[in-house]
């Protein structure tokens, strides 16, 4: 009876055993799916969306000068600043009712020698901005991709009727949507 009791034990010792086995073995292998998907996530490119015309042309016309200007240098040498009135306008509805976009915006210049040429054409630089902004609805703005869009959008038309530089990167000193 001694020995009928002994062989269920080493079967059951042996079957603990397969299972520890197991469960260390699928504990690795969820560990590599893991890191294998973190890798994947950080050293993926693919989130930035292309970029055409005027913008690309303008951001490496800036970066084959050896520019501080580009928009995706470095911020430790900021070109000249040049600040805008706030602005408030209405969204488009997007169902969800009326929503009020406020917020103030500085443009960096590529050469100061712009600020005279900027005061004349203020009330331009207004219209275009409130054009652009009124254009947009919540969902456009809420996000940090919508805002750099935004962003771009509005330098590429303002570089389209500057005649002595180009803005250089756009700053929204203040972005409040209610």
């Amino acid at each position: 009876m001694a020995e009928e009791e002994k062989k269920p034990s080493k079967l059951d010792g042996l079957k603990q055993n397969k299972m520890i086995l197991f469960i260390i073995i699928g504990v690795v292998v969820l560990l590599l799916i893991i890191l294998i998907l973190v890798g994947i996530l950080i050293f993926s490119g693919g989130d930035e969306p292309e970029q055409t015309g005027v913008v690309a042309q303008t951001q490496q016309s800036a970066a084959n000068k050896g520019s501080a200007a580009n928009p995706n240098s470095s911020l430790l040498s900021v070109g000249p600043m040049y600040p805008l009135d706030q602005f408030i306008v209405n969204l488009l509805a997007s169902g969800g009712g009326k929503r009020y976009l406020k917020t103030s915006i500085a443009l960096e210049l590529s050469i100061a020698e712009m600020q005279a040429e900027l005061d004349t054409k203020r009330d331009v630089l207004r219209d275009t901005i409130i054009t652009i902004l009124s254009s947009k609805t919540f969902e456009e703005v809420q996000t940090t991709k919508g805002k750099q869009k935004l962003k771009e959008e509005i330098m590429e038309r303002l570089n389209e009727f500057l005649v002595d530089g180009r803005v250089a990167n756009l700053f929204f000193t203040e972005f409040v949507v209610q």
